[in-house]
């Protein structure tokens, strides 16, 4: 891992493509991917007097990513095709179906089915809002060159002929190679803008493809619409503010602007912002003015900030008069009554301690306690889970903090000293939880660590990103989930106080790369469900199906990794137990998702999801 961060001499920067899925009542009781998977790590070549025997950290990079040394014949193919579905996504988007062109995509034979369904149902019309579905034909209507013009002519159509702007993406998801002949299938994502509003396809073809030359040429014999869904908006469902929020403070305009590509060679600590770039942001009206106010947090050397509400809805900076700008690297933010005085106290989460600020009712804040937690700390929440009327601290932890060897590398570790089990893994940082001790007469601050006295110290190291509170079981106390980016996940039934794991024995664990979660009633039940994000892999869905893949793994082991490629989770609850309902509510494909939320979007009492995602591995084109 160390060698791999050195090879590629650049960063990795976050950025995000939102998803936003509405719950429709009739059915809720039924980036970027890693497009290198399998690609070996290794050392740099040596040096001589200083000088690298390489030409630069990305030829480097591109001989670790080449599927062609590694054996990964499947990918070497997927490379091919995947440049024929940007050659045609490009045709598409500009019309361009000339003869020409379409001769070279196409085999003498080739047939298709439609590739837009003749009518659609909708299934949702609300505030400007449709959703339509086709029913999908498996009969053949197109042939030949013409055929295909035709298809293409008709879904161009189909996302309006006056549209300023169209886009269209291919994402493969499945491969199977059998001699010249390679069938795959792929997520096909169109859409358009215009004076009229959005329309946004998402679809799923089979395609079959036959290779020739030496291999190095491919053609389409047949192509199969086998899903298709289509959404209209008005132009915008959200508007981005930001400009006109904050556009007035003087920090956003010379520090907030240039965002992560800009301060990694200046500030003084990359360990986590090069890798994951997690600063988090908290919300609360901290000076009682009945407006919310922001809290950001950010990385080692750039000082937090806290932007208060005027009344006009804009931001003015209020960090030096509030005393919160500190320059410790921050991940995670609350603002919460700690001390019950009715205003909205401050805690931070920095690299290796917890800090708790008392709000003096004004929006200005004195240190009330630091609490160490030891490196690695990420997210962290309030909760009253003992019932005394306080509120508690649980505090999740990533990596177990080995500063030696993250000095070396220069990022946080991913996995303790880089030797870990990916899909079980136990050697991560410790989450601790907090218990209140508040001194209700005296007024002073007391927080006590109680993790294992209370039982949350059970299945504990997992890598944790996120976790969230709620009284699943409806008996009158807080429940925790517990989200783990490399190990099983975690649901601890509080029982007065005292707590146990009980996810594998109510099939609640799914074992994925679990990054957030969030509490809510998908089909207004009465029990809350589970939404959980993960990370879609195409490049996983492709290889880990594959013989080659995880040679000597059992069945279960396999399992487990393919589980990982898959995406997003939705748990339904029944009864105190989880069914996995993800495949049929058609809510997996998340790409990387960082977060995610239940939220009513529409006001039409139906819990939707917000997921936010994305990750850049690339050196960055500037395509935010």
């Amino acid at each position: 891992m160390r060698d791999l961060y050195k090879a590629l001499g650049g960063v990795a920067v976050l950025f995000g493509v939102g998803m936003l899925v509405l719950n429709r009542p009739e059915e809720s009781g039924s980036g970027v991917d890693y497009e290198g998977a399998g690609s070996p790590g290794g050392d740099l070549p040596n040096t001589h007097l200083g000088v690298a025997t390489i030409s630069s950290p990305h030829d480097e990079w591109k001989r670790l990513d080449d599927p062609s040394a590694d054996g990964w014949e499947s990918e070497v193919v997927n490379s091919l095709l995947k440049k024929r579905l940007d050659e045609l996504s490009e045709r598409i988007v500009s019309g361009e179906l000339d003869e020409e062109f379409l001769s070279s995509m196409v085999a003498p034979k080739f047939t298709s089915t439609r590739l837009v369904p003749e009518s659609l149902e909708m299934v949702y019309d609300q505030a400007g809002l449709q959703v339509s579905r086709g029913t999908v034909s498996a009969q053949w209507v197109h042939s030949g060159v013409t055929g295909l013009a035709d298809a293409l002519k008709e879904l161009r159509v189909s996302l309006g002929a006056s549209m300023d702007q169209l886009r269209c993406e291919f994402k493969v998801v499945g491969f199977h190679r059998d001699g010249v002949r390679v069938v795959t299938r792929q997520f096909v994502e169109c859409a358009g803008v215009g004076e009229e509003g959005m329309i946004e396809q998402h679809a799923e073809w089979s395609i079959e493809w036959i290779l020739f030359g030496e291999g190095d040429e491919a053609m389409m014999t047949t192509v199969t619409l086998d899903r298709f869904e289509q959404s209209r908006a008005p132009k915008s469902l959200f508007s981005d503010c930001t400009e006109s929020v904050l556009g007035a403070c003087q920090s956003f305009q010379d520090q907030l602007l240039f965002g992560a590509t800009h301060w990694l060679p200046r500030i003084q600590d990359t360990r986590q912002m090069i890798m994951l770039g997690t600063p988090g942001t908290a919300l609360g009206d901290v000076n009682g003015d009945g407006l919310d106010d922001l809290y950001l947090c950010q990385a080692r050397g750039l000082p937090n900030r806290l932007f208060l509400q005027n009344p006009d809805g804009t931001l003015r900076d209020a960090t030096m008069e509030s005393g919160t700008g500190w320059v410790e690297s921050s991940r995670s933010a609350l603002l919460v009554d700690l001390d019950n005085d009715g205003d909205q106290d401050l805690a931070v989460t920095t690299y290796a301690r917890l800090i708790l600020a008392k709000n003096d009712g004004a929006g200005r804040f004195e240190v009330a306690a630091i609490l160490e937690t030891g490196i690695g700390a990420m997210g962290v929440n309030a909760v009253d889970y003992d019932g005394d009327a306080d509120l508690d601290l649980y505090l999740c932890h990533y990596s177990a903090g080995n500063v030696e060897y993250e000095a070396e590398a220069g990022a946080t570790v991913i996995g303790a000293g880089g030797q870990f089990v990916y899909h079980d893994a136990n050697n991560g940082g410790r989450n601790l939880i907090f218990r209140n001790d508040l001194e209700a007469e005296s007024g002073s601050w007391a927080f006590r660590e109680v993790t294992r006295e209370v039982g949350l110290d059970v299945n504990n190291k997992r890598f944790t990103l996120a976790a969230s509170w709620e009284d699943f079981d409806n008996d009158g106390d807080q429940d925790l989930y517990v989200a783990n980016d490399f190990g099983r996940n975690n649901l601890y039934r509080n029982e007065g106080g005292h707590f146990t794991d009980i996810a594998a024995t109510i099939q609640g664990e799914d074992r994925a790369s679990g990054m957030s979660v969030s509490w809510g009633d998908v089909n207004r039940d009465g029990r809350m469900d589970l939404y959980i994000a993960n990370m879609f892999s195409a490049a996983g869905n492709r290889i880990a199906k594959q013989e080659e893949f995880s040679p000597g793994s059992t069945p279960d082991v396999r399992q487990a990794l393919l589980r990982f490629a898959r995406g997003n989770t939705l748990l339904l609850q029944d009864g105190e137990r989880f069914s996995d309902a993800s495949d049929g509510l058609g809510v997996t494909m998340g790409r990387w998702a960082w977060s995610s939320m239940f939220a009513d979007i529409n006001n039409d009492g139906w819990d939707d999801l917000l997921v936010a995602n994305g990750y850049i591995t690339t050196p960055d084109t500037g395509d935010l």
